[in-house]
């Protein structure tokens, strides 16, 4: 495998090391990576492969691939479909998500799209609802949960893909009652608007969780709720899971004449 990056980690025979950027490309066999949350960064330790005026053939040295820098990867038989759908669904936003979800509190609320090999957060929003003080008080409190609504409704609308037929589930979590409320509100807007596709998917697709927190890390809590985990039965995931149950036992069972080859070109 050769990767390919603008920034060289330097791993001397003494062991120190030394950083150099945009110093161009490096070609290297991956034999090994780390990811590294706190640079966003996947470190990546392998032998160079080709002449490079800053790394000597075949010393072995780290690579870090970081956010907006360039990579390339290579691999010496080639990509086949399945690899290439598998990359292109991990780096398109959004693409092939089965689940989207709003994770909501009183003022705040992330919108994020779930797939096979992503969770995205999509969105943010934060809306300061005043609180409850007197009667004036009271009507300033309305007021900003409306702004709060509104907002949120414009931000599903633009960041859940809720007309994909490839959307499973669509998810409202959040502490206490805010989860009924934003559903009430986006189903009668929607019914305001005309929005008949967003009210069919809502009512079809719509799952509400109760979490302890309107936090993203929440996230866990809702793919382990039995609302959730039984709408995503048939999720990409658990379908190819399922195939291969199906297909071991039937391998197993054939002789050696019904023996048959899988391939994209059968």
């Amino acid at each position: 495998m050769i990767i390919k990056v603008g920034k060289v980690d330097f791993l001397s025979s003494a062991g120190s090391r030394s950083a150099t950027a945009g110093q161009g490309a490096v070609d290297s066999d991956a034999g090994s990576s780390s990811p590294d949350a706190s640079l966003a960064a996947l470190h990546i330790s392998g032998r160079v492969t080709s002449e490079n005026p800053h790394v000597k053939m075949g010393a072995f040295h780290t690579l870090d691939v970081e956010v907006n820098r360039d990579v390339r990867i290579e691999k010496a038989e080639g990509w086949d479909s399945i690899a290439i759908s598998r990359v292109e669904e991990a780096i398109v936003p959004g693409k092939g998500a089965e689940v989207g979800a709003v994770v909501c509190g009183e003022g705040t609320a992330a919108f994020c799209l779930l797939s096979q090999h992503l969770t995205l957060i999509t969105h943010r929003i934060s809306v300061p609802i005043p609180r409850k003080s007197g009667s004036s008080g009271a009507t300033q409190h309305d007021k900003g949960l409306q702004k709060f609504y509104a907002t949120l409704y414009d931000s599903f609308v633009r960041h859940i893909p809720y007309a994909n037929a490839g959307l499973r589930a669509i998810v409202i979590a959040s502490p206490g009652w805010v989860r009924d409320a934003v559903y009430d509100f986006i189903m009668a807007e929607a019914g305001k608007r005309g929005d008949k596709t967003l009210q069919r998917a809502l009512r079809e697709k719509c799952v509400r969780v109760h979490v302890n927190s309107p936090h993203v890390h929440s996230l866990v809590e809702v793919l382990k709720s039995p609302e959730v985990s039984s709408r995503l039965k048939e999720a990409k995931f658990a379908r190819e899971g399922m195939m291969l149950d199906r297909y071991v036992p039937l391998f197993r069972r054939s002789t050696v004449s019904d023996r048959f080859l899988v391939s994209s070109k059968c």
